[in-house]
């Protein structure tokens, strides 16, 4: 008589499938165990590269917090938290090994966890997991002032061809978000505020960009003279508030300045 034979595979393959199946989800809930654990993971192939931004020597604490709560970057940013903490792999293989509702089950995964990174994570985080959503979602128009090109973000580029005209100008740019790099200077206001500026086009007088850097977001090491003592490349990234122009100056309010 052999080991295996007809009457005993139809009495015991029953069993060995709920054996398999069993062995499966302990091996898919273990990985989500060690994940949440915060053990080290090996980089996906294929993985998005997250930008560097530079060091923020500025930070509107307000700005950023209201930017990622009513900016209607919301589903963005939940993929992005997704993406950085892989913690919805593992439960959503679960629910869908034991009923087949891994999609609402991962979905309020995905929600916890990105109310939790960022109650959990200070403003100088967010911005980062912000500028990194807000490059992949083209919600940023690029100024360089230094060069004068202006690249339009997709809507605006949209509305620029409906219109037929193909050049637009910084003061025009009020709906976008914008990163405006340039060499500005600074110069300190009573009360800890400081204004920094920087020349762009070619007019006659040159018009300039406005920044006012409100106190209590200044980083420490901006207090150090030799920011005050010359020109020093800086990007700025913010919204366009208010054109002047008679003064030829630009004022934009800032979310946060990198160098």
């Amino acid at each position: 008589m052999g080991v295996v034979d007809s009457q005993w595979w139809d009495l015991w393959w029953p069993w060995m499938v709920v054996w398999l199946a069993t062995a499966a989800c302990c091996g898919v809930l273990l990985r989500y165990v060690l994940l949440r654990l915060g053990l080290p993971r090996r980089r996906r192939p294929g993985r998005r590269r997250r930008t560097f931004h530079g060091m923020c020597f500025y930070l509107h604490e307000q700005r950023v917090m209201d930017l990622y709560q009513t900016g209607g970057f919301s589903a963005a940013l939940e993929q992005e938290v997704a993406d950085r903490t892989n913690v919805t792999s593992g439960v959503g293989l679960w629910a869908k090994v034991t009923g087949g509702v891994g999609g609402k089950a991962g979905r309020d995964v995905t929600k916890e966890r990105f109310t939790t990174y960022v109650q959990q994570n200070t403003p100088i985080t967010v911005i980062g997991l912000l500028m990194d959503t807000m490059r992949r979602e083209d919600a940023v128009v690029h100024a360089d002032l230094t060069t004068g090109v202006l690249t339009p973000n997709r809507a605006l580029a949209d509305a620029l061809r409906d219109s037929g005209d193909d050049r637009v100008p910084l003061s025009a740019v009020m709906a976008e978000f914008v990163s405006v790099t340039g060499r500005f200077t600074a110069r300190g206001l009573n009360g800890g505020d400081v204004v920094l500026r920087a020349r762009y086009g070619d007019g006659t007088p040159p018009a300039h960009v406005k920044i006012t850097c409100v106190g209590d977001g200044i980083r420490e090491e901006f207090h150090e003279e030799d920011y005050f003592s010359g020109e020093f490349q800086a990007r700025c990234l913010g919204k366009v508030r208010t054109w002047n122009r008679e003064a030829g100056e630009l004022t934009v309010d800032p979310v946060a300045i990198f160098r």
